[in-house]
């Protein structure tokens, strides 16, 4: 395999390639210190494409793209990446119990009961850990884990039940193995995850509705843990809609926004919720401060934009930020930019220096 040469250079000679290229640093200070924190490739690499072009095999920047601007859609995919992260935990605790809850009822408590082979499907994975059989294996050799809550089941009482031993396995490992339940066991969970009332499917598709939304979430959380880009994210796994709802909804398109729409159809509505503000808080910070990108945020994200000059609060001091997330606030408080000004406040010169 051939190998190229990639040379080492300073934050100081980055600034002046990027200058160089046509992009605008109003602030070589807080440009440095961003490079500094998250480094030119997770930085601008990772989010400079909107913003720049080819030409010649030379790369430039477009007309009056700043280093803010690039800075700003970095933040926005980084606290959407950590809504993510933090939405499908819930969700992971939350169908891990279901699903827990759903087996102790069928099978009983004991680990030699609903532990057996037969009491679910061997679906053929093409991934060995996800079969059937090595997904059990994993779940027994869990029940010699040092660490409580097995430990002490196991030690104290010999049975772990099933709501202790799920919390052991990764969140890949349980989607998959409630992809092996057998169908009674399946529909129970699927009635208990999603608002089946209100879906107008019958459970075969809900069932499989269940486990397609199951399959995204887990690419979304993936990309996330791993620090991938998750604006522009597409998961390889699909929603089956023409086969769930029929021809009409043949061309979904797999972009975040039906991250959110999928996480609606849960009774749960804690994900869906907290996901569904991140974005909205994200998007209206950095189009407040970027109006012109509000299309390609809109065609990226498959959302409408509609812009609320909204920005946040403290309580202890009197300055305003249009990042919720500025100065280690924490409990932050929403209030109309005019109603702020109105009532004293201050613009954050670290967050809304942008606007100027």
């Amino acid at each position: 395999m051939a190998q190229y040469h990639i040379e080492y250079s300073t934050i100081e000679q980055q600034l002046e390639k990027l200058t160089s290229q046509g992009l605008i640093i109003s602030d070589v200070d807080f440009a440095y210190s961003q490079l500094k924190c998250y480094g030119y490739s997770n930085l601008i690499k990772s989010y400079r494409e909107p913003y720049s072009i080819i030409e010649n095999g030379i790369r430039k920047y477009r007309s009056g793209v700043t280093f803010e601007q690039i800075a700003s859609l970095h933040e926005l995919d980084k606290n959407i990446r950590n809504s993510v992260m933090a939405s499908m935990q819930d969700l992971e605790e939350h169908f891990k119990e279901v699903s827990a809850d759903v087996i102790a009822h069928s099978f009983g408590t004991n680990q030699e009961d609903y532990l057996k082979y037969r009491n679910y499907q061997n679906k053929r994975k093409s991934i060995e850990k996800f079969q059937l059989g090595s997904i059990l294996d994993s779940l027994r050799a869990q029940l010699e884990s040092p660490k409580d809550p097995i430990h002490h089941y196991y030690t104290n009482y010999g049975v772990v039940p099933p709501w202790i031993l799920f919390k052991s396995i990764y969140f890949s490992t349980m989607v998959n193995f409630i992809d092996q339940f057998k169908a009674s066991e399946q529909t129970e969970t699927m009635m208990r995850l999603l608002d089946f009332e209100h879906l107008n499917i019958t459970e075969d598709n809900a069932r499989m509705l269940m486990m397609d939304i199951l399959f995204v979430s887990m690419e979304y959380r993936n990309n996330a843990a791993h620090g991938g880009r998750m604006y522009d994210f597409v998961p390889k796994n699909r929603i089956r809609a023409s086969n769930i709802w029929g021809d009409c909804y043949r061309d979904r398109n797999p972009q975040f926004a039906e991250l959110i729409e999928l996480l609606n159809f849960f009774r749960y509505k804690d994900p869906f919720n907290q996901l569904h503000k991140t974005l909205s808080q994200e998007v209206n910070r950095h189009c407040g401060l970027f109006p012109q990108d509000v299309t390609y945020l809109g065609q990226i994200l498959n959302i409408d934009i509609v812009l609320h000059s909204i920005v946040y609060i403290s309580g202890k001091t009197m300055k305003f930020h249009s990042s919720p997330n500025c100065s280690g606030m924490t409990n932050p408080i929403e209030i109309e930019l005019e109603d702020a000004v109105k009532k004293g406040y201050c613009p954050c010169k670290r967050c809304t220096s942008q606007t100027k």
